[in-house]
């Protein structure tokens, strides 16, 4: 490293000094200030999230008030008046005040009259009362303990959270009185709304937040109010819950995932000041290297100028000229020392530097079978090496990655369980390894259908194969598997111990979803699974399509 180079290299590292005394008060002082605004922020978010939750209850309270205290319920509530039903309970009713239940129940908590409804969002009304009617009211019924007769007539309510079918129900529940708040109690009026992704959907897009919610253990203990929970996921995200009690009761925990703004800028804020400081001191530097090369440097310029010409040369006998007295000189008679000796060693390390060629030249050769040998190795790992196709390994990698690409295009996957018949059978009469010689060669015709470079056909397991094809719908499947099966009956395998044909056959199971968050591909091998189960019972042979099934999703 030359003079020059020195002493810039001494300046440049003051100025990494400063720069990390600047970046350790930034990171000490400054971020920290940015991450408390920041935790700030989620709170206030997470609080708006909340305070949304229990207006819509309140929504609900309010609509429950003004129908329980109606001289038209109190009469309907002991007589059952058709007309009022008529006249008022209907579903367009509910569906202008956005409520999916309603119940009217009798002081024994018996319905009177009550519904369940869902109205997609785009459009029509779909009855749900006979599925879950009696559901909401076994778990709505016991509320009724909570409404004290002896408070004011409008502190007489409850609400809370209930979990119906899976999803949670918001409701609220007032005694049934006269127009004037006079009683006695006749009975219960409970209307509710489905807290589901549709309703969050949309109390997101009013409070420009969006949020989740999850229902809380019945015997979770009440929270503070100021009690959140912060967690960073990572340097861009973070995410904010806190418990949403009714009643002092701990009901829903509200969670929302944030941006991290205020940190990146903090942290945008520490990066461009030391960038800025770091531009001072090279500014810096390079205004001292070309002082110091004006007074110091020059001089030194000249000796290396004779040192070249002397390299260049490659003539060791030469020496360079001595022109000055100071320490300059001085280096010069040294350095014409230094000739000397390396001229009496200049033959040996040009036959060390062939030595050290030759070396590197095998070393060369030595890493690039290394690397061949690993490129080898991952072959084999994500192969079966009996048939060649891919492995469980590389076939679970395979659907995973199918899957989460065909969730965001909404294409179809479908997935196919090829099954040799009876070839338990064929390996104790022909021996394993005309078993073996019998897998390879169904594997070949399989490999041959993957037309497609995503088509995958790997061994599943045993005499099982398994098939996956990315977009491909179910009647292209159909025409697929009928083609494999045909090519392996043109096989003319001979299997004179199988009670279906003389020959081999295979049996095949079929299913084909578009994948989304609601379903896994073990929704979609155990659905090819049951289809290839139906054929087995049926005769073997054949292929069968079986669709997944999502009326549990």
């Amino acid at each position: 490293m030359s003079i020059s180079a020195k002493t810039t290299a001494l300046i440049v590292l003051m100025g990494v000094l400063l720069s990390l005394s600047a970046f350790v008060v930034q990171r000490s002082i400054v971020y920290p200030a940015f991450h408390e605004i920041e935790v700030d922020y989620a709170r206030n978010n997470i609080d708006r999230v909340v305070r949304k939750l229990d207006t819509q209850r309140q929504a609900i309270d309010f609509t429950v008030y003004d129908w329980s205290a109606w001289n038209d319920t109190y009469s309907f509530i002991q007589s059952g008046d058709p007309e009022y039903i008529e006249s008022n309970l209907y579903p367009d009713t509910f569906l202008n005040f956005g409520f999916d239940v309603a119940l009217f129940l009798n002081l024994d908590g018996e319905v009177v009259w009550g519904s369940v409804y869902d109205f997609p969002s785009d459009g029509g009304i779909v009855d749900l009362t006979a599925a879950h009617l009696d559901d909401v009211v076994a778990a709505t019924a016991k509320f009724t303990g909570r409404i004290d007769p002896e408070e004011d007539i409008d502190d007489q309510a409850t609400s809370g959270v209930v979990q119906v079918a899976g999803i949670p129900v918001l409701f609220a529940m007032r005694p049934i009185v006269q127009s004037d708040g006079s009683g006695p109690h006749k009975g219960y009026v409970v209307f509710g709304q489905f807290l589901d992704d549709e309703l969050i959907t949309t109390l997101s897009e009013q409070i420009v937040q969006d949020f989740s919610i999850e229902p809380v253990p019945e015997n979770t203990a009440p929270a503070a109010p100021d009690n959140y929970s912060l967690k960073i996921i990572d340097q861009s995200t973070l995410s904010a819950s806190k418990i949403y009690s009714i009643e002092g009761i701990p009901t829903l925990r509200a969670t929302a995932i944030l941006p991290r703004n205020i940190t990146e800028l903090g942290r945008d804020i520490t990066y461009y000041g030391i960038a800025l400081l770091i531009l001072l001191c090279i500014a810096l530097a390079t205004a001292l290297l070309a002082l110091f090369r004006w007074i110091v440097v020059k001089p030194i310029m000249s000796l290396r100028t004779d040192i070249s010409s002397i390299s260049s040369a490659m003539d060791y006998s030469l020496r360079a000229s001595i022109k000055n007295n100071d320490e300059i000189g001085a280096l010069s008679r040294e350095f014409n020392s230094m000739l000397q000796m390396i001229e009496s060693n200049n033959t040996e390390l040009l036959r060390l530097n062939d030595e050290l060629t030759s070396k590197h030249q095998t070393v060369l050769e030595v890493q690039s079978d290394l690397q061949a040998a690993n490129a080898e190795l991952k072959r084999l790992s994500e192969h079966d090496p009996l048939t060649g196709l891919s492995n469980r390994l590389a076939l679970e990698k395979k659907l995973e990655q199918a899957w989460g690409i065909l969730c965001r295009t909404g294409d179809p996957l479908t997935v196919m369980l090829v099954d040799i018949d009876l070839f338990k059978l064929y390996n104790d009469r022909y021996g394993h390894q005309a078993g073996d010689r019998t897998l390879k060669q169904v594997a070949d015709i399989l490999a041959n259908a993957m037309k497609r470079k995503s088509d995958m056909a790997a061994r599943y397991g045993g005499e099982e194969f398994l098939l996956v094809l990315p977009g491909t719908n179910a009647e292209d499947a159909l025409s697929i598997a009928a083609s494999i099966r045909e090519q392996v009956i043109a096989a003319n395998i001979e299997h004179d111990c199988s009670a279906i044909e003389p020959f081999l056959t295979i049996s095949i199971g079929i299913s084909s979803v578009v994948p989304h968050a609601g379903l896994t591909t073990g929704d979609l091998v155990r659905a090819a699974d049951k289809a290839l189960y139906t054929v087995k019972g049926s005769g073997r042979n054949n292929f069968r399509y079986e669709p997944v099934d999502t009326t549990g999703q």
